[in-house]
């Protein structure tokens, strides 16, 4: 090892330069006098009586009782010997303070936080292409239109967009509405990816938020968020495009909502279907067939369900996404046919 490399790594012990040069010599001349010391290791001389009192503190020298003085410099290998020892006592002892302050948190990984403009983007257009059965969508005008051509070719899936702002909203989703003003975006693919920012991030010129974004993998935060959305936003809009689509079988929903719609317009009790979801008592895995027997819908379509009869005679309440009332909470409805 080069000594420039050497005296890199005492520093790294925490020994400065002036004491870094005064042990080698040490070392390599043996004991010294205070002046001898200054001359051949070219620390200033006002400065040698400092650092000789600083390497006697942390260990590496002694003096001789002799008359002229002389510093001394102690053996390396006990040097560091007791330098390891000292370290490993502090570090054993802030082990013990920082593990009585410590509270174990659980690492999900289900929330992320971001702060960049280009990144929230990224996930908007992630959700879009990655979405199966159903989209919904609050967020200014301007993200709209920026993602209308991604949203055109998703438009098997029930897409439902929310615009803040005034002017043409792209008719790019089964129900489009818009109000002037402002609030969180918010987005939700399925139940796999959810997106959240405060309507203030958004205002920025630059690439960065102002505060940060939430993308969301966490199923009760996913449902919290789709609440808001259905809930709070979505009758508060005004409904400026609505397909009235034909009703073309096998149709997969994920959401119960929209099967009690069809049900409603298309006449559909008595048609097949089958159910993928858990029982809410036992939240052990449920998969059923049957036929729609009935269905309802409360007030303000809080609480949607319909009522399955099987082809042995059982019938089953079913509810949707965290469902607490119902015989099954549906994860999927396949409506077949008669």
């Amino acid at each position: 090892m080069r000594e420039k490399e050497l005296r890199a790594l005492m520093k790294d012990l925490g020994l400065n330069e002036y004491e870094v040069r005064a042990y080698l010599t040490l070392i390599k001349r043996g004991a010294l006098t205070a002046g001898e010391l200054a001359t051949l290791s070219k620390v200033p001389q006002p400065r040698i009586y400092d650092v000789i009192r600083t390497l006697m503190s942390k260990g590496f020298v002694t003096t001789s009782g002799s008359r002229p003085k002389k510093v001394i410099p102690v053996e390396p290998a006990r040097v560091l010997d007791a330098m390891k020892e000292r370290y490993e006592q502090k570090i054993s002892l802030v082990r013990e303070e920082l593990e009585k302050l410590y509270t174990p948190i659980e690492e999900t990984e289900t929330v992320l936080v971001v702060k960049s403009k280009i990144t929230l983007e990224d996930y908007i257009k992630k959700a879009i292409q990655n979405v199966k059965l159903h989209l919904s969508i609050a967020a200014p005008l301007p993200i709209i239109e920026k993602f209308g051509e991604e949203l055109r070719k998703k438009q098997k899936a029930e897409i439902h967009i929310f615009a803040y702002g005034k002017g043409d909203v792209p008719k790019v989703g089964r129900t489009v509405k818009i109000r002037e003003v402002g609030d969180p975006l918010i987005v939700i693919q399925d139940r796999e990816l959810g997106i959240y920012a405060p309507y203030d991030a958004l205002t920025t010129s630059g690439s960065s938020l102002y505060g940060y974004a939430l993308i969301i993998e966490d199923q009760n935060l996913l449902f919290m968020f789709d609440r808001y959305f259905y809930h709070v936003l979505w009758p508060t809009g005004k409904t400026i495009y609505h397909e009235e689509r034909k009703l073309e079988l096998p149709r997969e929903y994920l959401r119960i909502r929209e099967l009690v719609e069809d049900i409603k317009n298309f006449n559909l009790v008595g048609y097949k279907v089958e159910v993928f979801g858990k029982f809410v008592k036992t939240r052990k895995t449920a998969h059923i067939t049957g036929r729609i027997a009935g269905f309802f819908e409360s007030e303000g379509k809080v609480i949607s369900n319909i009522t399955i009869e099987t082809f042995n005679g059982k019938r089953y309440v079913v509810g949707g996404w965290n469902s607490s009332l119902e015989d099954i909470e549906a994860e999927r409805i396949i409506l077949k046919g008669r």
